[in-house]
């Protein structure tokens, strides 16, 4: 089974709420559209926290310090139309402020045609929708 190792981010803003972004994920079988944890694809030679630092300058426009390790890993299995994979995704704490000016300037074409929508979510919000993953993130908020 192909493994697609990725590095993702809880980030959290000073009222205790989590940012999201919203894509229709065309690539999978049902054409999902399911709010997601910003972040993306390790590459070659890069270490998981350097691909997240390159991930959320190109999908939000901003630079960060990365001040510890991972906090969580999970495996997902994704059923692609074009075969089955399993995303390895680790996870990082990221902390902005509410008011951080976000860019999508630098996404690929790609994420522009699927991109629905950036939000912040408070965890009583988020606990009312089942549209966003992974579940696991409450833990974080």
């Amino acid at each position: 089974m192909r493994i697609r190792k990725c590095a993702r981010a809880v980030i959290i803003n000073e009222r205790n709420e989590i940012l999201l972004q919203q894509f229709e994920f065309r690539d999978v079988v049902g054409n999902k559209v399911l709010w997601v944890t910003p972040g993306g694809g390790i590459e070659e030679n890069e270490t998981p926290a350097e691909a997240l630092k390159r991930e959320l300058y190109e999908e939000l426009g901003i630079v960060v310090d990365l001040l510890g390790g991972p906090i969580f890993q999970l495996d997902v299995w994704i059923e692609g139309k074009q075969g089955s994979f399993i995303s390895r995704e680790i996870y990082y704490h990221v902390t902005i402020q509410s008011d951080t000016v976000l860019s999508i300037e630098h996404i690929t074409k790609n994420e522009k045609d699927t991109l629905k929508g950036l939000k912040w979510w408070s965890k009583d919000e988020l606990q009312k929708i089942d549209n966003f993953v992974p579940r696991e993130i409450l833990n974080y908020i």
